[in-house]
């Protein structure tokens, strides 16, 4: 779990470097995760690399990633000395049965067959007992109706609840399920893998 100093520092660090700023979203999913020093993490889908570098260098976990983007398993390459970062659907994550303490998971699609698909192949790589910690954009029903009324929202935007979003997590094999809300359009999910 990162603390407010951490983060602040981080925040420093990448103003400092000119680099964009990691998002709310990407902030309280580590905020909201417990990791020890030498876990084996997993980020699924990597984006800008942010996050795994992060955890790299103030929580000192062996990081692996995988994105179905060529150009972001290129971009976090670069900006890593160490971990395995590899190009691959997020439906086929190549490394072995529990093989991490703890994915992270911010999926690109969030329909509910693509998700029950993601978190599949997360379980599938996670020790008995592991975390998982999921950060999806979700908006509230009033907010939903609202958006709706002012702009045509296209078919491909589609924000799960949070109650069917418990309810695929539940089905997929995760138990002591906890949501916080990371600001009005996305929820982080934490949720742990049964133990045999």
């Amino acid at each position: 779990m990162t603390t407010r100093v951490q983060e602040k520092g981080l925040l420093h660090t990448l103003r400092a470097t000119g680099e964009p700023r990691m998002g709310r979203l990407e902030r309280c999913m580590l905020r909201s995760a417990v990791f020890d020093p030498a876990d084996k993490v997993l980020d699924a889908n990597v984006c800008s690399g942010q996050v795994a570098e992060y955890l790299l260098h103030h929580m000192e976990c062996q990081v692996c990633g995988v994105s179905d983007r060529m150009e972001e398993v290129r971009r976090t390459r670069a900006r890593m000395y160490s971990g395995d970062f590899v190009y691959a659907a997020m439906g086929d994550i190549p490394w072995q049965d529990d093989t991490f303490d703890t994915v992270l998971l911010h999926p690109a699609e969030c329909s509910p067959e693509a998700l029950r698909l993601q978190l599949a192949e997360c379980n599938r790589v996670l020790k008995p007992g592991g975390q998982l910690v999921l950060g999806l954009r979700n908006l509230s029903v009033p907010v939903r109706k609202l958006r709706s009324l002012l702009w045509e929202t296209a078919p491909e935007e589609e924000y799960l609840t949070l109650k069917k979003a418990n309810t695929i997590l539940k089905s997929c094999g995760f138990d002591h399920l906890s949501t916080l809300r990371a600001g009005i359009g996305s929820a982080v999910f934490i949720g742990w893998k049964k133990s045999e």
